[in-house]
């Protein structure tokens, strides 16, 4: 049974949007997942998750009037009516809709006032996941890694804490994660009363699910039963160099554009997607003196996090903790991968480069791929 209009989730009015800006890698593709797979019950807490994406990067690509994402080949052009008509649908549903794209926390000043005006601050409450910067540092690298970038781990590292950043990979990371001016900056707009933080703690995977339940007024469950068991994982340290190499080797994001998306998806999805590492592969390992940096900046995102006055969930400390790590990392050197990991990545790659009426049965590439997994190949390194 739907739940009275006038108990809509954070104090919204009928018609109310609840707009999660992200950031990048902080558990928003899994966020995001549970949403899209609750569509079809999500109407009976007259909740509305709108589309059939997954994420709502097109929508936010139109509100932020640019193309978003990290593609080869580039994405698609904004779509100007695209936010109109969402904000409409919105304004008219008699509930509150959800709107989930971790680009909204890459506006600027001025593209954040033209999103809020267009919903209107007194319809809006803003939502913001963080996690530690620590943690977040080798995700950002890799996903990087796969629109072609060639620089290593620890060189790319010294140019995200240089003094002066230059190079436009690093920059794009300190858009996206100065957390304390992605919240000063919507809270100032829609004031702090709507907004909210919540703090993704890492040892606790469920909390993520458990506090939107909460935020969205759902029975608790709601999402973590639709959760999407993702294969998704991060790249174990040969697997990285192994891409890295490669992007060197093509001529980085443009020379990957002669293969196209579908391959170049096809090999990263390949090599991550249908193989679990085994136990002595080497993980990715961030160098102690940039787990302090990030410590640091982190104190300073705290601090005004607290003095923004915004609602938290979770313990804002849980982002300014320092972590530990080895004192030194030779990713540039680590290219001891598992035969299996590469022949897999080159098998997905050769399907989709293959004519649509040529593809061979996806059955077939995966048994092929077991072979070099569980047979004799697995054993022998590249």
């Amino acid at each position: 049974m739907a739940s009275p209009i006038d108990q809509t989730p954070l104090g919204l009015e009928p018609g109310g949007l609840v707009l999660h800006i992200g950031v990048h890698k902080t558990g928003t593709t899994a966020i995001q997942a549970a949403l899209a797979n609750s569509r079809p019950i999500l109407g009976q807490w007259q909740i509305r998750y709108p589309g059939n994406q997954q994420a709502h990067r097109l929508v936010a690509s139109s509100a932020m009037n640019r193309r978003l994402g990290w593609r080869v080949g580039g994405a698609p052009a904004p779509d100007p009516d695209l936010w109109n008509q969402f904000v409409t649908e919105a304004h008219s549903f008699k509930g509150v809709t959800v709107c989930s794209s971790e680009f909204f926390a890459e506006a600027s000043d001025e593209v954040a006032q033209g999103i809020v005006d267009r919903v209107g601050a007194e319809r809006m409450h803003v939502v913001v996941t963080l996690r530690n910067l620590g943690r977040i540092l080798p995700s950002a690298w890799q996903q990087i890694l796969k629109s072609g970038y060639e620089t290593g781990y620890e060189p790319w590292l010294h140019q995200i804490f240089a003094p002066t950043v230059v190079e436009p990979k690093p920059q794009t990371f300190w858009n996206r994660h100065r957390h304390d001016q992605v919240v000063t900056r919507w809270a100032h707009l829609v004031g702090s009363a709507r907004m909210t933080v919540v703090v993704v703690d890492d040892s606790q995977p469920n909390d993520i699910y458990r506090n939107f339940e909460s935020l969205l007024g759902l029975p608790e469950r709601t999402l973590s039963d639709n959760r999407l068991e993702s294969a998704n994982r991060s790249m174990t340290l040969a697997e990285a160099e192994f891409l890295r190499q490669l992007n060197v080797a093509l001529g980085g994001g443009a020379g990957w554009k002669r293969y196209g998306n579908q391959v170049h998806d096809a090999l990263i999805k390949g090599m991550i997607e249908t193989r679990v590492p085994t136990s002595d592969e080497a993980r990715m390992q961030t160098p102690q003196w940039a787990l302090d940096r990030a410590a640091e900046f982190a104190d300073i995102y705290v601090e005004a996090i607290r003095a923004s006055g915004v609602n938290v969930v979770g313990d804002l400390d849980i982002l300014s903790k320092r972590l530990q790590g080895p004192d030194a990392i030779d990713s540039e050197g680590s290219s001891d991968m598992p035969t299996a990991a590469a022949i897999t990545a080159l098998l997905s790659a050769l399907d989709a480069s293959r004519p649509q009426t040529d593809q061979p049965p996806q059955a077939r590439l995966r048994k092929l791929a077991k072979k070099f997994q569980t047979g004799r190949g697995s054993k022998g390194r590249t």
